[in-house]
């Protein structure tokens, strides 16, 4: 009898400490600083771990729309990446300022995120959008007012007036405006004299030099630590990325591998390396947000050497036609 009883208490124990099961997406934010100036930009990152069937709708995070007094939004990062083998990441950066006096703190208010749950199967089926809060924070305003009452300087005695340094630093002031004058007017006769056609942005012998550029730095990078193998992944995404936004008039910091794979093959160009490029810029993602991304660089660290040089001479080919 007193084995049952103990059983019995045992697995209603066992039912009580059973976990609720897991969120579909979890959002935390953090502030690059916790103290900001007035008119200082201060980065603001909210970060979605979210499972693989979740989309979000991010149409209504734009500058002009998203409305967050007393902060101004000066700009808008957003990056997709993997969390774990059943999750992804998805980090959304505000670059936010304000005008505000007089506070001793601001409150960044809440954001709403809108997401989808898209169920897998012959006819995709699209749910009706969710919606998951980011709280509000907190957030010091400096000032460099000072306490007390402001009154005149009345009870100190005024410095004597000597017209002799006065007249030597008006000397020296006189001197600099014309240097700068001459070295200004230097500047404008140089640039009214370049031929227009010389400067036109993104030019055909630019882009063969950020090619050559780019690649001698990545041979350059070893892989013999950890900071180097991310240094590597990093410099190979952000020549991939540059050359694409700077050749083909694509937005490739701001797409995800596989929008800039779809975009590629769209638009006709470097169709066939659209594949390839996918793959590489979601190794090199793999490095910075998958936790075990390092350890799985280090081994295709050839691999990704031999595939952006692939890319490169695909580049070339590209510049000489």
């Amino acid at each position: 009898m007193l084995a049952s009883l103990l059983l019995c208490a045992f697995g209603a124990q066992a039912a009580s400490k059973k976990t609720a099961p897991e969120p579909k997406v979890s959002v935390s934010a953090r502030l690059g600083k916790t103290a900001v100036w007035v008119g200082d930009l201060l980065p603001y990152t909210i970060r979605a771990i979210h499972d693989r069937d979740v989309e979000f709708a991010l149409d209504n995070l734009k500058r002009g729309s998203l409305a967050l007094a007393p902060f101004v939004v000066r700009g808008i990062t957003v990056e997709h990446g993997e969390w774990s083998p059943n999750k992804k990441l998805l980090e959304i950066t505000l670059q936010l300022t304000t005008y505000e006096i007089g506070k001793s703190d601001l409150t960044i208010p809440p954001i709403h995120l809108y997401y989808f749950i898209r169920e897998a199967g012959v006819g995709r089926k699209e749910n009706q959008a969710e919606t998951i809060q980011v709280p509000a924070t907190r957030v010091g305003l400096r000032s460099t007012l000072t306490g007390g009452q402001l009154r005149p300087r009345d009870f100190k005695v005024p410095s004597p007036v000597d017209f002799t340094e006065i007249a030597a630093f008006l000397f020296l002031g006189l001197v600099g405006l014309s240097v700068v004058g001459v070295r200004g007017a230097q500047w404008v006769w140089k640039i009214a004299r370049v031929p227009k056609a010389k400067r036109r942005p993104f030019a055909r012998h630019a882009r063969e030099r950020l090619v050559h550029e780019s690649l001698t730095k990545i041979r350059a990078i070893g892989f013999d630590s950890d900071e180097e193998s991310a240094r590597f992944y990093h410099e190979i995404s952000s020549f991939v990325r540059g050359y694409l936004e700077q050749s083909l008039d694509l937005e490739a910091p701001c797409l995800t591998p596989g929008e800039i794979e779809r975009a590629l093959q769209q638009s006709g160009t470097n169709g066939a390396l659209a594949r390839e490029i996918r793959d590489l810029l979601e190794r090199c993602e793999a490095v910075k947000y998958s936790r075990d991304g390092l350890s799985q660089a280090r081994e295709r660290h050839r691999e990704a050497l031999e595939d952006v040089e692939k890319i490169a001479a695909a580049m070339r080919r590209e510049l000489a036609g």
